[in-house]
């Protein structure tokens, strides 16, 4: 599960944000599926997408590779970059949005916090959040 502004989340599962930038992520995520936690306003897992590729690349380097795809402006880029050499561009696709998001209330029911940036769920968490979205 990763933790996204709302405004970067909404862009994924409509398909127009297809690379999640991160200052650090674990390469091994690539081939699972990624659950989208917007942040506030929204407090809510919102939907998942599949992660393909996690590229950790110098900086300059996931602007001219991936900069088009991230939905972005550089201004923003830079700060968010700030400070470090290398980052990861995490490669997405396959959007789903949930028809019905799982609010914060729900997740702490089931002993879920949303994480600061990523955290890798347990089978049990994970379950428990697709069993939502099929009821």
């Amino acid at each position: 599960m990763v933790s996204i502004h709302t405004r970067y989340a909404e862009l994924i599962l409509a398909g127009t944000k297809r690379v999640e930038l991160r200052r650090r992520f674990d390469a091994d995520a690539a081939g699972s599926r990624m659950l989208i936690y917007a942040t506030l306003p929204t407090a809510a897992v919102i939907g998942h997408a599949r992660i393909d590729q996690v590229h950790r690349l110098p900086i300059e380097d996931i602007w001219k590779r991936h900069g088009d795809r991230a939905s972005i402006s550089s201004d923003d880029f830079d700060r968010y970059f700030e400070g470090v050499r290398d980052g990861c561009a995490v490669l997405l696709s396959d959007p789903k949005r949930f028809a019905s998001p799982v609010p914060l209330e729900s997740m702490r029911a089931h002993g879920l916090a949303p994480p600061q940036s990523y955290v890798f769920l347990r089978e049990e968490h994970h379950r428990a959040l697709i069993e939502h979205e099929r009821n």
